[in-house]
């Protein structure tokens, strides 16, 4: 792992729909402490399980007692600079003050980013180009994307960045649950190719569809076709729109599916085997994707949390 721009111990929550996972790194960016609870939903859930994470994390530490830094990440719209999570729909919050709560709980400043863009620092920290630029993509239940450019995050205007699974891609397509049609997240969203696979009625997962499709099963090559057009469309717009150097993918879908990135830069082999523009672009040599044994989000999160750390070490008192 590469090391952590920091001295002191340095915790990361990873707050998902299904699982929190939380891991304790010391200067060296060597793992001390790792625990993984269901994520209890709700205001006082989400609260409760981010507790007793870190309680787990410092309780298995042999490290000396000192200053932790702990940054969180979790889905939804977060101010960064509040601590406040708003439509985290799938963890059933509205509004939560995610960051004074936890603070009051566990008597130290707790930083709060979304998920998607701690993993792109997570990510940008194991390829070892924390100061570079990347895009990062997560197709998991949703999809969604953060950049990192000369080593700072994109945030936009209400830290609204990266939220290109909203981009309708198919006029024509599947309604979103977001209300428009054809959006990125319905061909490439894990939620909406579960639903599909499970109507073909033949038993085909996630995990057997590439080789389904290898076999010339027609649902199985329609669904993958889908699958991997969207996955290359996403490659495709972060890097026309961040002009981003890297493009790491990562998310459940990802990890799931045996053999889907190569059939991916095939997708964009092809594209780019039509459009000189494209071809210049080299598209399919810019995928990276994150072992599935290393937890980007978690380290990403540790990370939100030591860089709040040291601007507020940094900052003029008084």
């Amino acid at each position: 792992m590469t090391k952590l721009p920091a001295s002191g111990l340095s915790l990361g929550i990873d707050i998902g729909g299904s699982k929190t996972h939380g891991i304790l790194l010391d200067a060296e960016g060597t793992r001390l402490a790792e625990a993984v609870r269901p994520t209890l939903t709700g205001p006082e859930g989400v609260v409760a399980t981010a507790v007793a994470v870190v309680t787990e994390c410092l309780g298995q530490s042999t490290a000396p007692d000192g200053a932790v830094s702990i940054g969180i990440g979790i889905p939804g719209q977060v101010d960064p600079a509040t601590g406040v999570v708003r439509t985290a729909v799938n963890l059933g919050i509205s509004e939560l003050d995610l960051g004074a709560r936890l603070s009051a709980a566990l008597g130290v400043p707790v930083t709060i980013d979304n998920d998607v863009k701690a993993a792109a620092l997570g990510a940008a920290n194991h390829l070892g180009v924390a100061d570079g630029d990347l895009a990062y993509l997560n197709f998991g239940t949703g999809v969604a994307a953060a950049a990192v450019v000369r080593g700072r995050l994109v945030r936009g205007h209400g830290n609204l960045a990266g939220e290109i699974g909203h981009i309708p891609v198919d006029p024509a397509g599947e309604r979103c649950h977001c209300g428009q049609r054809g959006c990125l997240e319905v061909l490439a969203g894990g939620g909406r190719i579960a639903a599909r696979l499970a109507a073909l009625g033949t038993g085909i997962t996630l995990g057997t569809l590439v080789q389904a499709a290898a076999a010339g099963d027609p649902g199985a090559v329609a669904e993958a076709q889908r699958l991997c057009t969207g996955i290359a469309l996403a490659v495709q717009l972060v890097v026309l729109t961040q002009g981003s150097e890297r493009v790491v993918l990562g998310g459940g879908v990802i990890h799931t599916a045996p053999g889907l990135v190569p059939l991916v830069q095939q997708v964009l082999v092809a594209r780019a085997s039509e459009s000189e523009f494209l071809a210049s672009l080299h598209l399919a040599d810019r995928i990276s994707v994150i072992p599935v044994d290393y937890p980007v989000a978690a380290i990403g999160a540790a990370l939100v949390g030591l860089r709040r750390t040291q601007a507020l070490q940094l900052a003029p008192i008084g």
